[in-house]
């Protein structure tokens, strides 16, 4: 008995060998893990955006400041004071806050975050005239919020807990 093979544009219809079909596969399977990483390594990129906190402070005409301070299941305490542009302490906020770096994090909104613990924080409401500008929260613990998004936050002062501090010291 003669085996006939069928010809499909000119080459005979021959079964791929084993080791062809894996070879197949392996390539495959590498562009679909690179493919992977380029989506990864995108999404990484994406999700550390830099928040201008400089820019929206000098379109800025003033500040209010509230201080918050929560011990346990007890309510809070909340000081809120206003400063305009050509204050001391309006100065200070901007020193203090100029040279410091905002990324955004990635998928985490304001209503996951809750604290088990005495929790102060430091809330600044840049604004012009015409509207707010930047609203700034820092929590003592080293949690920063940026317009209602969570940052890391990066200073030539230290982290978010040393701002913290730094704040609370210029408004005290």
């Amino acid at each position: 008995m003669k085996a006939y093979s069928l010809k499909i544009s000119g080459r005979p219809a021959v079964r791929p060998a084993k080791g062809e079909r894996l070879m197949e596969n392996k390539s495959l399977r590498f562009y679909a893990i690179m493919a992977l990483w380029v989506v990864l390594f995108v999404l990484l990129f994406i999700s550390n955006r830099r928040v201008d906190l400089k820019t929206d402070i000098n379109k800025s005409t003033s500040v209010s400041v509230s201080v918050e301070d929560t011990v346990s299941l007890s309510p809070a305490v909340v000081t809120t004071r206003a400063y305009s542009a050509s204050d001391d302490t309006y100065q200070a906020f901007f020193e203090i806050l100029q040279n410091a770096s905002c990324y955004q994090k990635f998928s985490q909104n304001a209503r996951s975050y809750s604290h088990d613990y005495e929790a102060h924080s430091i809330t600044l409401r840049f604004a012009d005239d015409a509207s707010q500008n930047l609203l700034f929260t820092v929590y003592s613990d080293g949690v920063c919020q940026v317009n209602g998004k969570f940052v890391f936050l990066r200073s030539p002062d230290g982290n978010a807990e040393a701002i913290y501090q730094l704040l609370r010291d210029a408004v005290v």
